[in-house]
Formats: structure tokens, sequence, C-alpha cells
């Protein structure tokens, strides 16, 4: 009986021991990393004035921009910087438009901030900014004692929404895994855009042997779910090894007729 007790305790002390191997592994990566990504969008302008056209709408400012990328164009250069800490993240992203663009569009850098919490199921964000150039600042606040979302336009609250389980955002969300274990084959996903909140059914697809600066890299492909009242697309290419965010597409629904590719220029010293 107490070779059994024995044993019992030594195993229990084996997986504690692996438990704080595993924690700590997650917790290994270096305290800033810098990820840089080329920016390409692909817009199919005859979607968007057939969807003019059956909603009776007049075209809009960013119109002769969306002329300018139908066929695909490099439309921007994207710069984030992921701080993971033990118990607090921070990420800053600066997206800035490539010089034709910029002239199309002048003053629409897009600057955003994802802060929050790190646990051992991933990131979690209180708080997440968006700021295009000198238009309004738009944030979602995380009020843990109501389960709210706030939502805030230039600091003016213009609404909420009932949260239930964690809250990502549209920034933090293909960083969540990073050095950690990946994501399930399967993930109900509460994401922000600073404005509004939506649930995302993420979903693990193939392996790809993902081509990536003359060599290939082992990676999974995963993608939102469709639905009958939101029919844009995300799809997240994360590398096998360290869950690094190779590639992310985005494809917008028939009102803009656009996919936005962005592509990781370089792996990051994890």
């Amino acid at each position: 009986m107490i070779d059994m007790i024995w044993l019992k305790r030594f195993a229990w002390c084996l997986v504690c021991l692996q438990l704080d191997l595993t924690f700590a592994a997650d917790k290994q990566l270096p305290p800033k990393l810098q990820f840089d990504y080329a920016v390409s969008v692909t817009v199919d302008y005859k979607q968007r004035e057939a969807y003019l056209k059956k909603n009776n709408e007049s075209p809009q400012a960013y119109d002769a921009a969306l002329k300018l990328m139908s066929g695909g164009l490099h439309a921007a250069d994207i710069t984030d910087i992921v701080e993971i800490g033990p118990t607090k993240y921070q990420i800053n992203s600066t997206a800035n438009l490539t010089s034709a663009l910029s002239v199309a569009i002048p003053n629409q850098t897009l600057y955003r901030l994802s802060y929050g919490d790190v646990t051992k199921n991933g990131l979690v964000t209180t708080s997440y900014v968006e700021k295009k150039g000198s238009a309004e600042q738009y944030q979602a606040k995380l009020d843990l004692r109501t389960k709210k979302v706030l939502f805030s336009k230039d600091r003016s609250k213009t609404g909420s929404a009932d949260l239930n389980g964690n809250l990502l955002d549209l920034l933090n969300v293909a960083y969540t895994y990073l050095g950690r274990s990946p994501p399930p084959a399967q993930s109900l996903l509460n994401i922000t855009d600073s404005k509004s909140l939506a649930q995302y059914t993420l979903n693990r697809g193939e392996s790809w042997d993902f081509p990536f600066n003359g060599s290939k890299i082992k990676a999974y492909r995963y993608f939102k779910s469709v639905t009958k009242d939101d029919s844009s697309t995300l799809q997240i290419w994360l590398s096998e090894k360290g869950n690094i965010p190779l590639r992310i597409v985005v494809g917008l629904n028939e009102r803009y007729g656009a996919t936005i590719q962005a592509d990781l220029k370089a792996l990051p010293p994890l």
C-alpha cells in the first residue's frame, strides 16, 4: 500500500513538472518582437458597382482608390510590435499606404493598439483602439464587472454588447497562440473591430508546405466559417513551429468586392 501511495505521489509530481515546463515554454518569447507585412489588395470593382446599383447608393470617396486597385496592387506595409509578458501583453500596429495610394487617399495611416491579459488559453483583450489618420478614434473596452464590451468614439460612448467568454480583437487574434500550443480544431471566438462585437468560428484546415522566402515552412491554414448573415472570410496561416502568422487573408463582402492579403516579410527570432 505504501509503495502504491508513493507511486501515485511520484506520478503526480511528474504531471506537475510537465505542466510547469509547458507554461515556462509558453513564456520564453523575447520581450519585444517585430512583425513586418506587405499588404496587397485585389478588387473586383464590377462587384462593387453591382452592389451600389442594387442598393441605389452613390460612390464614396474611397471608390477612386478601389478602382485603382482592380486586378491587384501592393497597397500598404504593416509593422506590428508585439510585447507579451508573463501576465500582460501589448501590440502596437502601424499601417502605411504605399506612395501611389497615399496620393489618392491622403492622411489614412492606420494605428491600432491591443492591450490585455495573458492567460493559459491565450491573449484576452481588455482594450482595443483604432484610428485612421486624423479621423475619429474608436475604442472597445472590456468592463469586467458587468461582462460587457463598451464602445466609444473619441471617448464618447456609442454603445455596448454583452460578452459570453473571452474577448479578442482583429489585431491580437493572429498572435494569441504565438509560442504556445496550437489552436484547437475548432473554436468559437468573440472578436471586436473597435465598433462592434462578432462571434467567429475558427476552424483548422489542411497542412501546408508554405512557400516562404525561397524555402518551405510547415504550416496550418485556419479559416472562419461563413454564415448567411456574414459572408466575409478570414484565413490565417500559422507555422507549425511557434504558431507564427505567415499570411492573413480577409475577404470583404460584396459591398466592397475586395480581398486583403498580408504576407510576413521575415521570420522574427522567437
